[in-house]
């Protein structure tokens, strides 16, 4: 194995299909940390096991044992309470940063609490099935989770920020998250 290929930082474990060790595991795309168990370590990638499993989105750093470093690896699937990982070369880090491409565009939207009660309108820039980001003034002023009113569209869109300055953001589409959802959640709350 070339120099190139034994950067990961979890040497000690590697092609050993019975070793296993605690880890500390960070989302940089959410800010969650969990506890995890990491096994199953190859050149290529690792297996991660914790109950909080769910909690990871895709870019990740895992510190196993009491090492001072992070090693950055991608969540590529999830299955119960294991999650596959992949150690992405350094270059390809740098230039994919998103699950996917996105497209620059210009669609006017309104973005609102759940509630509706504040609601700020702005554009669309770029968008992607995943994502997207907006410019507008206030963002500041809302929570983590919004509703995306855009013209044409049906019904709104629930997301959350992934990132935010005061007048433009990146926000996380949630497509399986409805209204109703939030409306039963509520309800189930004041009584």
């Amino acid at each position: 194995m070339s120099a190139d290929n034994n950067k990961h930082g979890l040497t000690h474990l590697q092609d050993k299909p019975d070793a296993e060790e605690e880890a500390l595991v960070v989302d940089f795309d959410n800010l969650a940390v969990i506890n995890a168990v990491v096994s199953n370590v190859s050149e290529w990638g690792c297996r991660l096991t914790s109950v909080d499993i769910s909690e990871l989105y895709k870019n990740i750093g895992i510190r196993a044992g009491d090492t001072g470093k992070l090693v950055k690896a991608q969540v590529t699937s999830i299955r119960g309470n294991d999650a596959a990982v992949l150690f992405p070369k350094t270059e390809k880090i740098v230039t994919d940063k998103r699950r996917e491409k996105r497209n620059n565009v210009n669609i006017p939207v309104k973005v609102a609490d759940l509630e509706g009660i504040t609601e700020i309108s702005g554009l669309i820039v770029d968008a992607g099935k995943n994502g997207c980001r907006i410019s507008a003034q206030g963002l500041a002023a809302l929570p983590e989770e919004v509703v995306l009113s855009i013209g044409k569209m049906e019904r709104p869109v629930v997301a959350e920020f992934a990132w935010r300055t005061a007048s433009t953001a990146g926000l996380r589409l949630l497509w399986d998250r409805t209204l109703q959802e939030f409306s039963s959640d509520e309800e189930a709350q004041d009584a």
